[in-house]
């Protein structure tokens, strides 16, 4: 059982996997204020982000972390680098001047695992995003040594950009904990059809559990809804996803 937290990676940047970082988050809270999961305080770390001026920034995934995780962590503790270039990493370091130190940046994952709280890391884009001109998304996850959730759009084309990104992470030594498909449409039978079908196909192809499907919902102004956060306990399976 990996009580010290998850990566959470999308197969694709604009996939919604800090809206459900932060979901996550709050549903953690609320099971552990309920004696469901072992009392810890719950917390995320934003590695690096871009395409945002300041980490206190409204539209900075650690300032939506925070607000819709319900949490009291500041945004500017939560990311440990903030760019302001909408671009991988690495390159919207460069254009800056700076070049990322990613020693450090491991350094500072490690250091806010040994604080005994369970973490949820939310990579920047996919897990083959360059942080620096020779290490990935997918090596700092796997120099933390945290399993990935894989958040995942649930329509067409899902597929082949998962299996994609669980070969990546297999290939970099990281265990799957499971897939979230994100986004997914129940207007039609046909709707919902589809979205079990590329679960299917997805678990069959991927050895991997789809361990959800979740509605798209919109960006929230502050915290999570009661809605939404019941909406992940429910819908996610939280057993497999946590290894009990």
């Amino acid at each position: 059982m990996n009580r010290r937290g998850l990566f959470i990676t999308g197969t694709d940047t604009g996939v919604g996997k800090t809206r459900v970082a932060a979901g996550m988050a709050a549903a953690l809270r609320r099971l552990s204020a309920e004696g469901r999961f072992p009392a810890a305080e719950i917390r995320v770390w934003k590695p690096v982000q871009t395409g945002v001026v300041s980490a206190g920034h409204c539209d900075a995934d650690s300032f939506r972390l925070a607000a819709e995780g319900g949490l009291a962590q500041n945004p500017r503790d939560i990311a440990t680098l903030t760019y302001a270039e909408p671009l991988a990493p690495w390159m919207a370091a460069r254009r800056t001047g700076e070049t990322i130190d990613y020693a450090a940046l491991l350094a500072d994952g490690r250091r806010r695992l040994g604080d005994g709280d369970f973490l949820l890391v939310e990579g920047a884009g996919g897990l083959a995003v360059p942080i620096t001109d020779t290490k990935l998304i997918a090596h700092l996850a796997a120099e933390l040594g945290l399993p990935v959730l894989i958040v995942a759009r649930a329509g067409l084309g899902t597929v082949n950009h998962t299996l994609l990104t669980v070969a990546l992470a297999r290939h970099s030594g990281i265990r799957v904990a499971g897939v979230v498909l994100n986004g997914a449409a129940a207007h039609t039978e046909a709707d919902r059809l589809s979205v079990e079908e590329n679960a299917e196909m997805i678990a069959a192809f991927g050895e991997v559990p789809v361990v959800g499907t979740l509605p798209w919902t919109e960006q929230a102004d502050g915290a999570s809804s009661p809605d939404w956060i019941d909406t992940m306990i429910t819908r996610l399976d939280w057993t497999t996803l946590l290894g009990e």
